[in-house]
């Protein structure tokens, strides 16, 4: 515990309410004030892991030194049932949680999010339009982006590395394996971004017919060429590896990838970039506390103090001005940063909403389209191992005959 920091983790699993306040009385022997008991006390549902831990350090500990307001975490990891059976919980509701743009839109459709105070966002004296486009909505307010980008082999591109994402579908220029996400979200985006649609057309082009056979076509282009993936590993593991020379992946992994191996480069141009917000569920009984708390979150040199340490884009254009190196490793972070100017001049926001809606015949378009693939594959693998073995078998030597 860091001075007279109140920052705790909950679990209802393990706790529930009266563990919950024997961890507060263990915090006062710890070292809190006496007066934690009587405190406020946020709970917060947030993603945990790598992501979690820098929402420690550069929001929650911060924030329960300033105000004195106990912060309570609740881990979900994504889990929409556990995120609803939070919301719903009338015995210790969370008061904010963090959650993708898709769950966002879903949550505050269905009437569950308590509308955005606007007016209280406004930090550092800077206004709304700090904000990046589509950062502010009815119920949330976007702090991060994170994206699926490009990562490539420098090691196989030595004399020309791609620059842009039209490099995917040119696999003369650039030969070798793509692996993409065996999913038709995303990767048909980027099909039509590689095919030469505008970020802006893609979910316009995307839903018409003749749109839909373009990013077919151009799958179909690389068709011979296509690794899936259902492992978010994956994409740079088959790059070190020399499996495959480019790959779709998700830009945190990339930029633990990059600093780790000088022959991983990330191509930023057609990245599909997607949020994480804040929002206060209706059930709140600290909402007031909740708005405070995003108020800070939100400010420029909180989220660029997160991003320092994950990688992950502000969407506060001063915010991004403020990053700096990575407060361990010393590496600059500007150029790993998803909301960079440098990084988001081509970027594609990615529409959950779209998808919920329009995304059933695509699906099973893409189910098909993927089978095929798999089975090509397997065709050409098994053909492979034939030759290999006939060649082996005249070259063994004849047995001498009895």
């Amino acid at each position: 515990m860091l001075n007279n920091l109140t920052t705790l983790r909950r679990s209802k699993s393990l706790l529930g309410r009266r563990g919950f306040a024997a961890a507060l009385g263990v915090a006062v022997l710890l070292g809190a004030p006496s007066e934690a008991l009587s405190q406020q006390t946020l709970n917060v549902a947030t993603w945990g892991g790598a992501y979690g831990r820098a929402q420690e350090e550069a929001l929650f500990e911060p924030f329960a030194k300033k105000t004195g307001t106990v912060v309570a975490t609740e881990i979900y990891g994504g889990d929409a049932k556990k995120l609803q059976s939070l919301i719903d919980n009338s015995d210790t509701p969370v008061d904010v949680v963090d959650v993708s743009a898709g769950a966002l839109d879903k949550l505050c459709a269905d009437g569950l999010l308590a509308p955005m105070d606007t007016d209280e966002l406004n930090g550092d004296g800077d206004s709304g339009d700090d904000f990046l486009p589509g950062a502010i909505s009815k119920c949330g307010v976007a702090s991060m982006a994170w994206s699926t980008a490009i990562v490539f082999s420098r090691k196989a591109f030595r004399t020309a590395k791609p620059g842009s994402i039209a490099a995917l579908l040119d696999t003369a220029s650039y030969p070798g394996k793509r692996a993409l996400p065996n999913t038709p979200q995303r990767t048909l985006e980027l099909a039509l971004l590689a095919d030469g649609v505008a970020p802006g057309s893609v979910y316009t082009e995307l839903g018409t017919p003749e749109g839909a056979d373009r990013a077919f076509a151009a799958l179909d282009r690389i068709k011979n060429h296509v690794l899936l993936w259902d492992n978010a590993a994956q994409p740079v593991t088959w790059i070190v590896d020399g499996r495959a020379t480019m790959a779709a992946g998700y830009s945190g992994r990339l930029f633990r990838a990059a600093i780790g191996d000088r022959n991983i480069g990330i191509l930023w141009d057609g990245q599909i970039y997607d949020l994480d917000a804040w929002a206060i569920p209706k059930t709140s009984t600290n909402k007031t506390e909740a708005m405070r708390f995003i108020r800070f979150a939100t400010e420029p040199a909180q989220l660029a103090a997160q991003a320092q340490l994950t990688a992950y884009g502000p969407m506060r254009a001063s915010a991004i001005a403020k990053v700096g190196p990575h407060p361990v490793i010393g590496v600059d972070m500007q150029s790993f940063l998803p909301t960079a100017p440098g990084n988001f001049q081509r970027a594609l926001k990615f529409d959950q909403a779209w998808w919920d809606r329009s995304g059933a015949s695509l699906t099973q378009r893409f189910n098909a389209w993927a089978n095929e693939v798999r089975t090509a594959a397997a065709a050409r693998e098994a053909e492979r191992k034939a030759k290999a073995a006939a060649a082996a078998a005249k070259d063994a030597p004849a047995k001498a005959a009895p």
